[in-house]
């Protein structure tokens, strides 16, 4: 039995629920009601971070548990894009981990696979160059697998993160900014409301001086509807929309 189980309240709990076989039973269901409270709560960081806690006593007493690794990995990828680069790195670190191991233990599951991208592509924004690469390399063989284990998994993501990887890296080693434009838009078409589809086009645009289809694009994020369970998510991607519009935000 793990040692971080065993405080006092839990020891008194045990008494409390009949013994050792009842908490067996009970405290995975307690857990997970926690976690999913927390988690709902996300747009709040600290409670964010309450969550991340809560799903790590999940996977510690139940590590192949698929629902709490993918919660896990977009509550980590979530603080981590809003921290520092220093501070982020152990969060897409331990997405990583967490997405590997759920990968091994559901290898049919779109879900690791997806997550485990995503966490290498943005373990490369803050790791050293020679690791970078490596990691970028990785992240866009997974999304090309997800391609083919299920293209509309997270509302295009796979495009979405081989668009991102085409327009970030230089030409010199891959990048391509016609790819990009190709995957963006079929993000778009496979998650029309997810809306960091559309920022991540109207950044493209931006770059490349087509600032009437970025506007285009920004206004429609800001404009647009929410996606149900996404709500957070989708209101920092309006807000971001909106002060772009305003020029209180650079895209370099």
């Amino acid at each position: 039995m793990p040692a971080i189980w065993l405080t006092a309240a839990l020891i008194l709990a045990l008494l409390a629920m009949g013994g050792p076989r009842a908490w067996a039973q009970d405290v995975p269901v307690q857990l997970a009601a926690k976690a999913q409270a927390f988690y709902e709560q996300r747009a709040d960081m600290d409670v964010a971070a309450r969550a991340v806690e809560a799903y790590r006593e999940i996977l510690a007493y139940t590590p192949e548990d698929l629902d709490a690794s993918l919660k896990q990995c977009e509550l980590l990828v979530w603080i981590g894009a809003q921290e520092q680069d220093a501070k982020a790195e152990p969060y897409y670190r331990e997405m990583i981990a967490v997405a590997q191991r759920a990968r091994q233990a559901h290898p049919q599951d779109p879900g690791p696979v997806y997550w485990l991208g995503v966490g290498q592509g943005m373990m490369a924004t803050v790791a050293p160059i020679s690791q970078a690469l490596s990691l970028v390399k990785e992240a866009r063989g997974n999304m090309r697998l997800l391609l083919t284990m299920d293209p509309s998994y997270c509302h295009g993501g796979a495009d979405r993160v081989l668009g991102r990887i085409y327009s970030k890296l230089p030409f010199f080693i891959g990048g391509d900014n016609d790819k990009a434009e190709e995957h963006y838009k079929s993000a778009i078409d496979r998650g029309p409301h997810y809306w960091l589809n559309h920022l991540y086009l109207a950044e493209l645009y931006h770059h490349e001086g087509r600032d009437a289809k970025a506007k285009q694009l920004l206004q429609q994020v800001a404009a647009g509807p929410t996606i149900n369970g996404l709500e957070p998510e989708c209101r920092l991607w309006q807000n971001v929309a909106r002060k772009y519009l305003v020029g209180e935000v650079s895209s370099e």
